[in-house]
């Protein structure tokens, strides 16, 4: 692998977006056009996160070769974010698809949410390079508890990203490079 300068990031800027499942990437991420709705604000501090579970080795081996091969358990990631909106579409992001909207407004927490299913897009600006992570389908739902820790800074639903296969996919995103 070549040194490549241009291929550094450092985020200035940044948008998450939810679509119809399997909306397809956008040729233009500056213009991801109208089959993107932006989610909104989301914090400036904690602005993105990936994690895995599982994708635990385990070294198979023979009599004659105690390390003949390795499997792997499979391996699932979680993007998160904090948004910095609430408004009824975020709430739901949080609270579940199923929330309801009361009669003046309120958003009404189900006893039983659902994960939001949508396509997600987080993009990355970086001066003229843009970088981003592109799921046809996910379960977008809370990640953690809300917590409301001062009167300085804002409030935020942490909203965590689960990446699923979709149809005969055999991937369940994709992120593009920088050049």
């Amino acid at each position: 692998m070549a040194i490549n300068s241009n291929a550094t990031l450092v985020v200035g800027a940044g948008n998450f977006f939810t679509a119809n499942v399997d909306t397809a990437l956008p040729g233009d991420l500056l213009n991801p056009g109208v089959a993107w709705e932006n989610v909104g604000h989301t914090s400036l501090e904690d602005i993105f996160s990936v994690s895995s579970e599982g994708g635990d080795a385990t070294t198979i081996g023979t009599l004659q070769n105690k390390s003949l091969r390795t499997s792997y358990s499979t391996r699932t990631e979680t993007f998160t974010f904090t948004l910095q909106q609430f408004d009824a579409a975020g709430l739901k992001l949080y609270y579940g698809s199923n929330a309801t909207v009361g009669g003046a407004g309120e958003i009404r927490v189900p006893t039983t949410p659902t994960p939001t299913t949508k396509a997600f897009l987080a993009i990355f600006i970086d001066g003229a390079n843009e970088f981003a992570f592109y799921v046809p389908k996910a379960e977008i739902f809370r990640a953690d508890d809300l917590s409301i820790s001062d009167t300085e800074s804002l409030a935020g639903l942490p909203i965590g990203v689960k990446p699923l296969a979709s149809g005969a996919n055999t991937w369940t995103y994709a992120v593009t490079p920088l050049v």
